[in-house]
């Protein structure tokens, strides 16, 4: 391998290193199971390194990771075909001493519809660019904004329920 290859294998691998825990959260808010969360990373990150030499501009890694994540967990939707599941999964916490509000809010992410789950942890979670969600979703700017909007607006009204509930 030359010197250029050695330095984007690197720089793949530092990538995924820096995103392991968002690429997780990206696939579970899709496909909303530990064990398919952590196939779909394990299969983009396999993805991702065999078509590595396709990529233009590494600059935008990340997004290009993150596309694949994003397209691999709904291929596992397709796969899994609306099968219900019998067992209860909770919600992960990628680190259980977080404050309470910090673990509602990501609860409440994860019990909106999958359109507005991906936008918000794409723009609040991982600080994509409206521009840089449009991409990795393959859907307009416009449809990132509106669906932000009304995820939003969604959040909004959950988290006030849970507090006049609590």
């Amino acid at each position: 391998m030359n010197s250029k290859g050695q330095n984007l294998t690197s720089l793949f691998i530092d990538t995924v290193d820096q995103n392991r825990t968002a690429m997780f959260r990206l696939a579970y808010s899709i496909v909303q199971n530990r064990e398919d969360a952590e196939d779909v990373v394990s299969e983009s990150i396999l993805k991702a390194y065999s078509h590595l030499a396709e990529l233009k501009n590494t600059k935008k890694m990340k997004a290009w990771l993150f596309q694949i994540i994003a397209n691999e967990s709904r291929t596992c939707l397709r796969k899994r075909k609306q099968v219900e599941l019998t067992e209860d999964f909770s919600l992960f916490s990628a680190n259980e001493t977080k404050e309470k509000s910090s673990y509602d809010l990501l609860e409440s992410v994860y019990q909106l519809s999958e359109n507005f789950r991906e936008v918000i942890l794409l723009y609040y979670f991982e600080e994509f660019r409206i521009k840089e969600i449009a991409s990795i979703l393959a859907i307009s700017e416009g449809t990132v904004k509106s669906r932000l909007s009304r995820a939003r607006e969604t959040l909004k009204r959950a988290l006030e329920q849970d507090d006049q509930k609590g």
